[in-house]
Parts: C-alpha cells; structure tokens; sequence
C-alpha cells in the first residue's frame, strides 16, 4: 500500500543467480541458469509485483527465500531480511513464522484435512476457530467451507484458503505465488483489498503473477522479468496506452497481448471462417444435475449446445460449478440426471471419449512419476508438429512434472487433449498460468485448429475481455442451469 512514510527494507535480493546442476549421459555435468545477476528490494508496507512469462524463474525466487530449493541448485549473490543475511538456518527459523508462502499449486493443502483445522493450525492465539471463520468471511468464503476437504472445493475457493492460511500467520513478509487466477471479478477484487490491507499493517508483500492487470491494481511498483532477469521496474502509471512510456520491448510486448489490446492481430479474420455440418455432429448437454452426496444440488437441468468449429465461452462465478459440468461432458463424472450426446451417441464407455478436458489445475492430473514424454505418448501427441504450434521446447520433454511450471504444465495439457480423435475440447481456465503473450499465441492456435479441424471449443473463464476476444458467443453459467 502506497505511504508517504518512511520504510525500512525488509527483504533485499542483490546480486542474485541460481543455476541446476545437471548430469546428462555420460555422467557429464551441465549447469542450467535459471536467474542471473538479479535486484530487487522490498520495503515494510510495500507490494512488489514479478511479472513475467511461465518460467522466467518467478516461483524459484520464492523458494529461494524461503530456502525450500533442490539439493542440486547452485545460488551465487546475497539474499537478506530485515538487513541480515538468511542463511540456511536461518530460513528455517523463520519461514511460515515471520516469512509466509501462498502457493501457487493448490495442492499444498492437504487432503485428508479439512480446510478449517488447516488455516488454524497457524493461528497462535487460543480462538483458532473463531479467526479462520472471520478470515473466511473476508475473502468471500461461506462459513462452511471449513468443514469441507480441499476435492470439495473449486479451483478458486481452494486458492482463497490457501491465502487465508499466509493471512492468519503473523507473517512480516508474504510470498504470494500467482495466488489469483481461476478468481472471478469480485472474489479478486476482495482479494486485492485484503492484501492492501496486509501491507497497511506494515507487512511487505512479494507478489508473483503473470498478470499485469491483476499487479496494476495495487502494486507500489513492478518488477518486469524475462529470462531470469529483471530486465524493467515500473511504476503502475507507465501501463497505459501503447506502453510509451515503458523502457523495455518486451514489457511493451507483454502489455499490448492483453485481450483489451492489440491480442492478435489477425484474430477477427480467422473467427470468421464459415463452417458447415449436421445436427447429428453436436455437441448437446440436455437437462444435467450433480450434488455430492446428500448436499443441495450444485446445478440442475443445465443444457448447452456447441457446434463444430464453434468457440462457446461460458462465464461465471467462483464455485458455481463449472468446472464439474466440464467433469462431467468429458466423462470424468456421472450426472445424477440427464444426457451428453456427440455424433448422436451418448455412450462412450468403449470409446476414446470425443470430448477432452483441459484441466484448471494440471498438477493435480498429470501423474508426476512419469517424463513429460510419456504424458504426451500416453495420447499418442509425443511427436506431433502440434508441440512446435505451441512453442513447447524440446527439452522439456525430458523433465519430470515438478521440473515445470503451472505454465508450463498446461501447456502439456493443452497438447495431449488435442489428438486427433477429440471432436470438442473443453478449456477450463487454461491460460490462467500463462503471460499474455504466451496466453495470445496459444488462443490463436486452438483458434486455427478450430477452423481447420471443425473442433468444437467451450472455453470456461471468469475473464469475460478475453472471452469477448476468442469467443464466437457467450453464455452465462447462471442462465443455462435453474440453480
């Protein structure tokens, strides 16, 4: 939060890299840069935003700090907090105590734990419950969602309690790790609010994200990173029109992709290819309804239809269930009521299901004991020309999923959901771990294969300008369920 006060430094990084040892065949050691020469310095009361694309070395500056890195990373430069050095021990003494984490992954909660007994088991004073049920009500969660697990909850309620749980902590310095995406507009918007407030309490507050619209709403200024350095700081007032007035190209670059701006610049003439086919080749949700166990339904008697080559965007709150309805069309899910029908079946049991699912949260689908590659081959898209489309290097594919990043995780599923036998993909938050040029050039190309495949496309977003931008029309969660 901005003040005219004077503020003391509570975290300086100078000097900063990190590097992977590496061992290739042959036993021959290799050293793999990941964050170079980097500078950075975060005041009491102050939000600083990383911005940069999936990869850049955001989250390992995070776990950096917190001194939570491999064993085989080489780290060269000064790290320090409240003006000493944070020596191992020290990390130790002081993380999830005075220096807090809000993951980026979801699956940081624990899931044979209720949310609730979580966020208290970080609370110190002895009315643990009362505060995490008073926190919850100021991120906009229902008083019951303590008593539900982590599976129980939407994407965007999962990322809520993981920052009720830095919230409750007596934290001097949050880490938040890309703590917004997959959040509606007024769940984000209370989100912000409560973290201006945590910095009005004199907290310091790194904020990773790879989206500029999100750091712009309350960030005292931006720190712009691309391959591992921080190559612009900027203030929040430098955002505006063209980018003239920011130094780097790639800043400027990363601010005109936004869907609000340029995005791409021959998109309209793409969506405007005509496409003709047959009521048979529909996709058609016909009076679907699910609750779990015995709780209220979560939707009833949803119906929607797609067309061939058709972009539906569908737009909605945090937690009113679609990323269960996409659940349940891809087959993941049983419906308590109703149909799904593609090509005039309704039966896929014995079939490679014709409607993929692109997860809002690939961590938690891809198995993490298998190379990159077998997830790809798993589909048979390990050597499709679709992974050059989606500017996926080679290299990853020799990496275990904990060697990626969200961005990076998604874009693998992106790829292994687009085989050729998928007659409609569903998009559930898919780019919401990727930079806007990265979130541009994936949309133009599932826009393409789109086209040129007839592919049905029902994209699901809480972000209605990019819906605006990919979608030949929108629909309304609330108006396609009586619920």
């Amino acid at each position: 939060m901005k003040t005219t006060k004077d503020k003391n430094p509570l975290l300086e990084v100078k000097e900063f890299s990190l590097s992977f040892r590496r061992y290739e065949k042959g036993l021959r050691e290799t050293k793999m840069d990941v964050i170079r020469q980097l500078n950075l310095t975060i005041d009491e009361g102050e939000i600083v935003a990383v911005v940069g694309a999936s990869g850049s070395g955001k989250s390992l500056l995070a776990n950096a700090v917190l001194g939570i890195l491999p064993d085989n990373v080489i780290l060269n430069g000064t790290l320090k907090y409240k003006g000493e050095v944070l020596t191992h021990n020290k990390q130790i003494r002081l993380r999830g105590k005075e220096i807090s984490l809000i993951p980026q992954s979801v699956n940081a909660l624990n899931p044979l734990i209720k949310t609730g007994k979580q966020v208290q088991s970080v609370i110190r004073t002895r009315d643990k419950k009362e505060v995490q049920e008073a926190i919850f009500g100021e991120i906009g969660l229902p008083i019951e969602t303590g008593q539900k697990y982590p599976f129980e909850l939407s994407g965007g309620m999962a990322r809520r309690v993981l920052a009720a749980t830095a919230m409750a902590s007596n934290a001097h310095l949050i880490i938040a790790d890309e703590p917004t995406p997959g959040l509606d507009p007024r769940v984000l918007q209370e989100t912000v609010r409560n973290i201006q407030q945590l910095a009005s309490d004199g907290k310091g507050i790194l904020f990773i994200t790879h989206d500029i619209n999100t750091a712009l709403k309350f960030a005292d200024k931006i720190a712009v990173f691309h391959e591992g350095r921080t190559i612009e700081i900027a203030n929040s007032e430098d955002f505006s029109g063209k980018g003239e007035r920011l130094s780097h190209s790639y800043t400027k670059d990363l601010w005109n992709a936004l869907p609000q701006n340029e995005f791409i610049t021959d998109f309209e003439k793409m969506k405007d290819r005509k496409i003709s086919y047959s009521d048979e080749q529909k996709l058609v949700v016909k009076g679907i309804s699910y609750r779990y166990g015995r709780n209220p339904y979560l939707f009833e008697d949803l119906e929607l239809t797609v067309n061939p080559g058709e972009i539906v965007g569908l737009h909605g709150y945090s937690g009113s269930g679609k990323s269960t309805m996409a659940q349940i069309i891809a087959g993941y899910l049983k419906s308590n009521t109703g149909t799904v029908t593609v090509n005039g079946e309704t039966n896929f049991d014995s079939l490679m299901h014709p409607v993929q699912l692109v997860w809002q949260h690939p961590e938690k689908v891809i198995n993490p004991k298998w190379q990159m590659k077998k997830v790809l081959a798993e589909s048979g898209m390990a050597e499709s020309e679709l992974l050059h489309d989606l500017k996926m290097k080679q290299e990853w594919l020799s990496r275990w999923p904990s060697e990626l990043s969200g961005g990076e995780l998604q874009r693998f599923s992106v790829a292994r959901s687009l085989h050729g036998n998928t007659k409609y993909l569903i998009a559930d938050e898919i780019t919401t771990m990727l930079d806007s040029i990265s979130q541009a050039h994936l949309w133009k190309t599932i826009l393409k294969l789109a086209k040129e495949r007839n592919l049905g496309v029902l994209a699901v977003s809480h972000d209605y300008q990019l819906l605006k931008r990919v979608s030949d029309r929108i629909i309304n969660f609330n108006d396609i369920t009586n619920v």
